[in-house]
């Protein structure tokens, strides 16, 4: 079987890509370079807007719609704030306060570990383990003592 192979140069690849080459294709301008006087840029609206168009040359709409946008950003941000802070409070007065019911069930622990009456009845203070109220955990209550 005999083979013929043509050499590859640079004009049997570019022929094909002739077309292509001469083509201008651009994002922006479509006039393939006709000069546009009037500037081409979308409207600004509250859901495409990025802030790359200056303040200045917003219409008064396009204004009314940024501010809007930035508004309702800032309104996000104060939001967040506000339930990072609740949670922060809410795990300091549960956990972390001294009048918790963590501190006042560690300090009830601490107690009855001293207590001689409580250690003639439970036996050795080192070894008294406080496991907290109840669970209504499923698996929890059904796991194995030992």
């Amino acid at each position: 079987m005999k083979l013929l192979l043509r050499p590859i140069t640079a004009s049997s690849i570019v022929a094909p890509l002739r077309p292509l080459l001469i083509q201008r294709s651009y994002a922006t301008h479509h006039d393939l370079g006709q000069k546009s006087t009037a500037s081409r840029r979308r409207s600004v609206t509250p859901f495409n807007d990025n802030g790359v168009v200056p303040w200045s040359e917003l219409s008064a709409a396009e204004k009314a719609s940024r501010a809007t946008q930035q508004s309702f950003n800032f309104g996000l941000v104060v939001v967040g704030l506000v339930l990072t802070g609740g949670v922060g409070y809410f795990l300091y007065q549960d956990v972390f306060s001294p009048d918790s019911k963590t501190a006042y069930f560690n300090r009830a622990v601490d107690r009855i570990k001293k207590d001689p009456a409580c250690l003639a009845v439970l036996g050795d203070g080192k070894k008294i383990i406080a496991h907290g109220e109840e669970t209504a955990n499923k698996w929890r209550r059904a796991r194995p003592i030992a």
